[in-house]
């Protein structure tokens, strides 16, 4: 569905949203109505399009692809924990392509527009990277959620017992930071290449002193977000490892524990065993030669255990 929105005099929203992918009524609607060309559309469209930054020359197209937060999406879906928008500008016409899920970033655009008190002549820049700093901090508030998700398993290993279950918490806590880190990267690498853009005259990116510093502050605001990223996939693979750890002392001991019981409850039989062979035994012969088994059974498995326990402190 395409709908279209005056946010200033000079400058039109058009908001593609789909539901899963672009219909075919919109494509024609597009390539005839706005001479966006099928390339440009091919990119947008795409859910699996990597973050980019593309100028269609014949057409005189911008086209940003950029990583935003899926908003239905829930932690334990790794894979669709961010999906790609994208910006299409042309002349003053800002193309703006979403799906259900990415759909809010319209709302970010809204909001910036009216943030925005002057109106200078790259309005529409200011309003992309005012969208792109609340993206951003958005994944801010991802990389918080998984952090107290680790703490929350963190906690757990250290009070009880740990099981099963937190192995595959763990384990769902990696892939999700590592898609994030991934997008983010992705994004960082987008507006590092507005800002070299925008600092030659390589492409038409004319930006006023202002905007050129926001996008730097957008640049920074990214990269400190990458970081942090980074800093949490880094602090879930030391507890994982520590965990894994912690599962190998606790298999050691149960194999320790068990090689005990067996060499211990092994002795009253290695004992009581040559008491029934046919060959003479001393004081095999008295009433109380029972009593002398189990005594010796009792000595020797305290010589067993002292032994143990020696060559365990040393």
């Amino acid at each position: 569905m395409i709908t279209q929105e005056k946010i200033t005099n000079n400058i039109n929203l058009i908001d593609i949203h789909s539901i899963k992918e672009l219909n075919d009524d919109d494509r024609t609607n597009l390539i005839e109505n706005y001479r966006i060309t099928n390339e440009i559309l091919d990119y947008a469209d795409d859910t699996n399009e990597r973050a980019r930054l593309e100028y269609d020359e014949p057409s005189d197209v911008f086209l940003i692809v950029f990583n935003a937060q899926n908003e239905q999406s829930i932690l334990g879906e790794a894979s669709e924990i961010t999906l790609p928008i994208s910006f299409a500008i042309k002349e003053n016409n800002i193309f703006l392509f979403t799906n259900n899920q990415t759909h809010y970033v319209k709302d970010y655009i809204i909001k910036a527009n009216k943030m925005l008190e002057n109106d200078s002549d790259d309005r529409i820049w200011s309003l992309i990277f005012n969208a792109f700093d609340q993206i951003t901090n958005d994944y801010n508030d991802m990389i918080n959620e998984i952090n107290h998700n680790r703490n929350r398993i963190q906690d757990h290993i250290k009070k009880k017992r740990s099981g099963n279950s937190q192995i595959f918490e763990l384990s769902n806590l990696q892939d999700l930071i590592t898609y994030i880190s991934t997008s983010i990267n992705g994004n960082f690498n987008v507006v590092k290449q507005m800002e070299i853009i925008s600092s030659g005259k390589l492409h038409s990116i004319n930006l006023t002193k202002s905007s050129h510093e926001h996008l730097h502050d957008s640049i920074v605001e990214i990269e400190q977000i990458r970081e942090q990223a980074s800093l949490t996939s880094d602090i879930i693979d030391r507890v994982a490892n520590t965990y894994n750890n912690i599962l190998n002392n606790q298999t050691n001991m149960t194999m320790k524990i068990l090689t005990i019981y067996t060499i211990v409850l092994s002795i009253p039989t290695i004992v009581s065993g040559f008491y029934g062979m046919n060959m003479p035994l001393p004081v095999s012969d008295k009433k109380w030669s029972w009593i002398f088994s189990i005594i010796l059974t009792i000595l020797m498995i305290g010589l067993i255990l002292w032994d143990l326990n020696r060559r365990d402190r040393s």
